[in-house]
């Protein structure tokens, strides 16, 4: 696999712009002068690759990042004994005692804490967790959410302050699609018009277009051809609900 300003992406990464939005992030990050807040948001709609970029930031020969993913139900407690787990401590006693649990391994470890899918806690009491967490281990801290989590985060004046990047994630370009098609069907061949399609019809959602590809790539295999145009016959999944009169 190709790498990333020396770095090797992993065999399931391909080195599309978000990987290197989300590089770029947690550099600067890790890398900030004493004194400087370590928060960054990364956000966007859903399906651009913001957790293949979370997957990315977390590898271990990156960033080796500690990540964990928020749920509906998320409470304060249920968060602190989920990074616990994460951190390999055993959780135990009450939120106080998980806190400073986190807090002293996070800052012996020394590596970054990122937390997927934020928007299930950024109204909440919840969210401040996170920020005693991280003004007390010093961690680089990643927030990944959809395109309303900054506006979200802006209401919180105490950690809106302690934001040193924000990031939009991008729409896939024509290079990302490209390799994404060498990622996931290396031995298929899809032609520029197929490729450019499939940039249109999945409106840069990174994830629409890899379903679609793993479909394309079945599709070639199944008539033993090696090569794919744009007017192959597969129906493009589009992730758009079908319209009136539709089977």
């Amino acid at each position: 696999m190709k790498n990333l300003n020396g770095m090797q992406l992993g065999g399931n990464i391909s080195p599309t712009s978000n990987i290197a939005l989300t590089h770029t992030l947690m550099s600067t990050l890790v890398s900030r002068a004493s004194g400087l807040p370590g928060i960054g948001v990364l956000y966007g709609a859903s399906g651009l690759g913001k957790s293949t970029g979370a997957a990315f930031a977390s590898n271990p020969t990156t960033f080796n990042g500690l990540y964990v993913s928020c749920r509906s139900f998320e409470t304060r407690k249920s968060l602190a004994e989920m990074i616990c787990k994460t951190l390999g401590i055993v959780p135990k006693g009450n939120i106080p005692a998980l806190v400073e649990s986190i807090i002293e391994t996070l800052a012996i470890a020394g590596r970054p804490l990122i937390v997927d899918e934020v928007d299930h806690i950024a109204e909440s009491r919840t969210l401040e967790l996170l920020r005693d967490i991280h003004d007390a281990s010093g961690a680089p801290l990643l927030l990944i959410g959809e395109e309303g989590l900054p506006s979200a985060l802006k209401k919180h004046e105490r950690f809106d302050n302690r934001v040193l990047v924000w990031q939009p994630a991008a729409p896939c370009s024509p290079k990302d699609v490209e390799a994404l098609c060498k990622q996931y069907a290396p031995k298929i061949i899809f032609s520029a018009d197929l490729q450019k399609k499939l940039l249109a019809e999945c409106e840069g959602r990174t994830r629409r277009v890899v379903v679609n590809i793993e479909n394309i790539k079945r599709h070639a295999e199944a008539k033993g051809i090696a090569q794919v145009d744009a007017d192959c016959g597969v129906k493009l999944y589009t992730g758009r609900a079908p319209g009136r009169g539709a089977a």
